[in-house]
């Protein structure tokens, strides 16, 4: 088994690209032959949203990191797992 690595795509300001560089830079390695896992922690949940998916469903991060369920974890039709995210993140 090979061990996992850990990218990450962060930066306080608005509008730099993380979103579509994480969307990107996660098909890429799909396609190469990589599972990959995408984890949203964005308050506005736009990584969740631009991969199809709805930020105001149950089971998000935002439950996971107040102790209520394991970590969720939703497969993408590209073959993307993602754990999404939630507009209540901003809560955190």
């Amino acid at each position: 088994m090979s061990k996992a690595k850990v990218i990450s795509v962060l930066n306080h300001k608005g509008g730099v690209g993380k979103t579509t560089t994480t969307i990107n830079l996660g098909g890429a390695l799909r396609q190469k032959g990589y599972k990959v896992l995408l984890i949203d922690l964005d308050g506005q949940a736009n990584l969740t949203e631009s991969l199809g998916f709805s930020a105001e469903l149950p089971q998000t991060i935002y439950g996971a990191m107040k102790g209520e369920y394991d970590l969720p974890i939703y497969e993408h039709k590209d073959g993307l797992s993602l754990c999404r995210s939630s507009t209540r993140c901003s809560n955190v």
